[in-house]
């Protein structure tokens, strides 16, 4: 080995083990230092007590149970008797029989909203269905439901004349709502 490199290697090692030596008294700080930083729990509160017995728990609980059922609505049963409505029926699956105007068919989302839209504005309650068909889906919009058909046609006899377009008033299935967009 060159001498040259020998004495840079020595050099390099003398100062490397000063370092580890030395720097852990010159970091570690003073004993002051080192003692102020000794935390002190203190001495813990006294709590008093009380003897519970099983039968103070079961009182307490009643009371609160009867503070709770104080603060509770009075259920009010509803007498009326439907099933003597005439206009209520349901179908062999024991479904409700409802009828639906459907006022148009859209391949676009945007236009149906827009029908949905102007028919809320002139406050009748509409929805739109998604249906998928083969040649792709197809967003109807409806007016209804309503259990009287005879008021349905009336509704599409309104909406002919104020908006010119014309309905078809189909049977409503309950079961198609879960492809019911939302708004």
């Amino acid at each position: 080995m060159n001498s040259k490199l020998r004495q840079r290697v020595i050099g390099a090692v003398v100062l490397t083990s000063l370092a580890v030596i030395l720097l852990p008294f010159f970091l570690d700080g003073s004993v002051q230092d080192r003692e102020s930083f000794i935390a002190t729990i203190p001495e813990p509160p006294n709590i008093l007590l009380r003897d519970f017995s099983l039968g103070d728990i079961k009182q307490k609980m009643k009371q609160m149970e009867q503070d709770s059922a104080a603060r509770l609505p009075r259920e009010i049963v509803d007498r009326t008797d439907y099933s003597k409505d005439l206009k209520f029926s349901l179908d062999q699956n024991r479904l409700p029989i409802a009828w639906c105007l459907q006022l148009g068919s859209f391949e676009e989302e945007k236009n149906a909203l827009i029908l949905r839209a102007s028919l809320r504005e002139a406050e009748y309650r509409s929805y739109i269905l998604l249906s998928k068909t083969r040649d792709g889906d197809r967003f109807k919009v409806f007016v209804g439901p309503m259990i009287d058909k005879a008021s349905l046609e009336a509704i599409s006899i309104d909406i002919k004349a104020q908006m010119n377009i014309s309905g078809l008033v189909v049977r409503y299935r309950i079961e198609d709502d879960s492809s019911q967009l939302g708004g």
